[in-house]
């Protein structure tokens, strides 16, 4: 997986939520599991980073829910943005791609969890695709 190297800042809708990232972002993934869908409304796509990479400007609204034993989501109180996915356990965060302004030198890398896609969109042939997360 190619990283590239970066220093941006990304915030949610209403700027509750303002993060630097110095460093590397992974290139993005589209995750089209369900619980994706469900807390995005669409597939989401998430880029990566390691989490000491990361300072928050602002972090007033942020809270966590734990979505499974193993991983929790970062969203917006405020405006309601699901911003992160983070594996407990993990010294990496995911932050989603829609945070941050053009340009952003990212590409999509691959889909993730496509047996679980719904039937209203296609995905591009051209793009990796893979039954589950793919290191």
């Amino acid at each position: 997986m190619k990283k590239r190297s970066s220093s941006k800042t990304a915030k949610c809708l209403c700027g509750g939520i303002k993060i630097k990232i110095v460093g590397k972002l992974r290139h993005v993934l589209n995750c089209h599991c369900s619980q994706c869908m469900k807390t995005h409304g669409n597939f989401a796509t998430y880029t990566n980073s390691p989490e000491k990479n990361i300072s928050y400007i602002s972090k007033r609204t942020l809270k966590w829910y734990n979505s499974s034993t193993f991983a929790k989501r970062g969203f917006c109180t405020k405006c309601g943005a699901s911003i992160f996915y983070k594996i407990k356990k993990s010294d990496t965060i995911s932050i989603s791609a829609g945070m941050f302004d053009n340009p952003t030198k990212l590409k999509t890398q691959s889909n993730i969890f496509t047996k679980n896609k719904l039937d209203y969109y296609n995905l591009d042939s051209r793009i990796p695709k893979f039954k589950k997360y793919n290191k």
